[in-house]
């Protein structure tokens, strides 16, 4: 996992400095530049797969942000030994060009690639990892926005998720070169539950790194991911007495993992701390955003203190398997269509703050639930086995059944934002601080104090 970026231009090396100044927590472990004629790329390395540094060039040259857990397969193809994913999917690129590398890889991605004077940023298919490019007067692109504001850029966009954008000469093209395979339709009950159970192991499996965190808050999605990764711990983060903290302690003891817990009972005053630093890491003062936003970055911050360099979350399952109240009312065919365009807008919504405040704290995100097969089988299941006699994520349930007790199973979702008690507490800060009702300028003021040095 790292942080990335690059541009264009006669300045283009003081450009990608700045750039990986504004984001080195995505890094700690070392940078690095390339840079040939008026192109730079560059990066900032947090070591989890293999010691290659980066940018890697040989002709061509590639900054990289993700993992490829297929890498060997890959090496394999190539005839090579290595430890390093990028140096694999340097080697799979340099010799079987972008859009076939992309085809072979399995992962969550996001690089850039620099030859013959232009430049190509790709993003994996669900969007799990971040990349933003901005056009003006030249081009520039970086993990974060905050990288590009920087360096004064505000006409910034986020690459969309599957896409391949490539400048060149001042001319951008712009192609779509991965997407979710499509299959037959899958509808009877027991084998679906057995392929989604098969297919969540293996996604979970070979994301388990040790030493592993996962951010736990004790519902289905994540139970699921603690006994299946059971080396893993547990960092929840809520406030005193709120829903959260007496769940994830009742789940960690039905699963026999009252060891693995760390649990964080957050104070009024540390919410307060945190403020700035969350709304500066997913750029937006939005207050439900932040909501959201503050148990994971706290569990991160704890997990990064207790020396863990991956955490695990269940972001996803909601999306495909109809976790949300809103779902109910649909019809079948709305709430396929429904679904779909979801995942499709998961990245904006949901993974890009997901990854801000995890990076924030050095840490890396994995998405068990968006692993591609996963994706894929979903995507194929009716939806009366996703939403069956009014209970939502039904087939998911099932699924789970075949390792978690009952009482996980069928525990009904609540909103994070309320379960962990956040979204009061905040009301209560804006009230201390004399914005009583107004919530939203509260934390739009702070906003405004972060970014105004």
């Amino acid at each position: 996992m790292c942080g990335i970026a690059g541009a264009t231009g006669k300045d283009a090396k003081d450009t990608v400095q700045k750039m990986l100044e504004a984001i080195k927590h995505r890094g700690p472990d070392g940078s690095g530049i390339f840079v040939k004629d008026d192109i730079a790329i560059g990066n900032v390395l947090l070591k989890i797969t293999g010691e290659k540094k980066q940018p890697i060039s040989n002709g061509g040259a590639l900054t990289y942000n993700g993992e490829i857990y297929n890498f060997r397969e890959m090496a394999h193809i190539l005839g090579i030994t290595a430890d390093s994913d990028s140096e694999i999917l340097y080697g799979m690129i340099s010799s079987y060009g972008i859009e076939e590398a992309v085809g072979r890889s399995d992962g969550d991605y996001a690089f850039a690639y620099a030859e013959n004077g232009k430049i190509s940023i790709v993003r994996d298919p669900a969007g799990v990892k971040p990349l933003y490019y901005s056009t003006g007067q030249d081009f520039a692109f970086a993990s974060e926005k905050k990288a590009l504001i920087a360096i004064g850029r505000n006409d910034i966009e986020s690459l969309k998720p599957g896409y391949m954008l490539t400048f060149c000469a001042g001319n951008i093209i712009e192609k779509k070169i991965a997407a979710f395979s499509t299959g037959p339709i899958l509808a009877d009950e027991k084998t679906v539950r057995e392929m989604l159970f098969k297919s969540l192991e293996q996604s979970i499996k070979k994301r388990c790194y040790k030493p592993c965190a996962i951010a736990f808050s004790g519902g289905l999605d994540s139970s699921l991911l603690a006994a299946l990764c059971k080396d893993a711990k547990l960092y929840s983060a809520g406030m005193k007495g709120s829903h959260d903290i007496g769940q994830t302690k009742k789940a960690a003891q039905l699963l026999g993992l009252q060891d693995k817990l760390h649990l964080h009972e957050l104070t009024i005053d540390e919410l307060e701390t945190a403020l700035p630093c969350v709304i500066n890491a997913i750029g937006s003062p939005e207050a439900m955003k932040v909501s959201i936003a503050l148990p994971l970055y706290f569990a991160s911050k704890d997990a990064h203190s207790d020396g863990k360099r991956v955490i695990l979350s269940g972001q996803g399952a909601d999306e495909l398997f109809a976790g949300y109240k809103r779902y109910e009312s649909m019809t079948a065919p709305e709430l396929e269509s429904t679904l779909i365009n979801d995942i499709g807008n998961i990245a904006r919504n949901n993974l890009e703050r997901d990854d801000a405040v995890t990076m924030a704290n050095s840490v890396e995100l994995r998405v068990p639930y968006l692993d591609r097969k996963v994706v894929e089988l979903a995507l194929r299941i009716v939806p009366e086995l996703k939403i069956h006699n009014g209970i939502r994520k039904y087939i998911l349930r099932m699924a789970s059944s075949m390792i978690l007790p009952d009482e996980l199973v069928w525990k009904e979702k609540k909103a994070a934002q309320y379960s962990s008690g956040v979204y009061s507490a905040m009301e209560k800060l804006a009230k201390k601080n004399g914005y009583k009702g107004a919530l939203g300028i509260y934390l739009g003021e702070i906003k405004h104090t972060e970014f105004s040095f």
